[in-house]
């Protein structure tokens, strides 16, 4: 049985196997992890986990995408989905239940069809106020769950709640929410941190590496300046950003997304990653070569 949803002008199929057996589940984060992070703003962190899952997919690995933002869940909406399973609250449900079959998770998430690849969704809340429903001893049991179908798991998560700038989010229990938080960021092995181009962006982008150094996380940073445009800062704008980064935080920029508003908002409206709406694009080209680098590091520290 094969139930079907229209992703822009493509289809995803959520393929159903009777009768498969239950899948045994343990505590653990098995899985290597990217978590895409930013601080307060929208600085395009769902549009990078996107085509980040899209860029992993097409050189080959398994991997599952997840949103996790528990303010504002949107890869449905990246994706052009309008009518999607429940995902993420089912999934932890029977995860909690330990009644999560190869039947229910593949009712309960998308395949994504890149071409000759794919890679497998699963979609967010479906409001807000259910964020308590997620637990990292939820995720983690999905994740042991589903460890030998996927190379790696990308995560959309939240901006922080309440970060040392005491930024305030019209939230209850914020302190909770962001423990969720901190413990993901914790288990993942990898975090794309992402910041703006323009002041207001990267002193955010600092309150909230001021939030990831309160954690106990170990994961190797990757940080990207999205949407990168010299309008707010000039000509220089490249060089000033460095250094401000380097000198007050001492982290080095990876990679710099041009700002390409056209080719993101056909991506949107089409329901596509870059990589099949636009494979010449210079935001594209960058957002590959941050995939393969990110590849390339995992690959040196396994073999390490």
């Amino acid at each position: 049985m094969t139930s079907t949803i229209k992703i822009g002008r493509r289809q995803a199929h959520l393929s159903v196997v009777d009768e498969s057996p239950p899948i045994v589940t343990t505590q653990g984060f098995p899985i290597p992890a990217v978590a895409c992070f930013s601080g307060a703003g929208s600085p395009g962190r769902s549009t990078i986990a996107v085509n980040l899952a899209s860029e992993f997919a097409l050189a080959g690995q398994r991997v599952l995408l997840v949103d996790l933002d528990t303010l504002a869940p949107s890869i449905s909406l990246q994706l052009g989905l309008t009518d999607t399973p429940a995902g993420l609250s089912a999934l932890l449900r029977l995860v909690e239940q330990n009644r999560l079959s190869r039947t229910e998770f593949s009712r309960l998430t998308v395949r994504v069809d890149l071409g000759r690849n794919e890679l497998i969704f699963i979609p967010g809340l479906s409001s807000a106020v259910r964020w308590p429903e997620v637990s990292m001893e939820r995720v983690s049991g999905l994740l042991e769950a589903v460890k030998s179908q996927f190379d790696l798991v990308v995560f959309d998560l939240s901006q922080p709640v309440h970060t040392r700038s005491k930024l305030q989010h019209p939230s209850l229990a914020m302190e909770d929410r962001d423990a969720l938080l901190a413990g993901v960021l914790e288990a993942s092995s990898k975090i794309v941190f992402i910041s703006g181009s323009d002041p207001i962006a990267a002193k955010r982008f600092i309150d909230a590496k001021g939030f990831l150094s309160d954690t106990a996380s170990k994961a190797e940073q990757f940080v990207v300046v999205n949407r990168f445009r010299t309008a707010a800062l000039g000509p220089s704008a490249k060089n000033e950003l460095e250094q401000t980064y380097e000198r007050l935080l001492s982290l080095r920029i990876d990679c710099f997304i041009p700002d390409e508003p056209e080719n993101f908002d056909r991506s949107i409206r089409n329901g596509l990653p870059l990589a099949l709406l636009k494979r010449s694009s210079p935001a594209r080209a960058e957002l590959r070569q941050l995939a393969n680098q990110i590849l390339l590091s995992s690959a040196k520290a396994q073999s390490g």
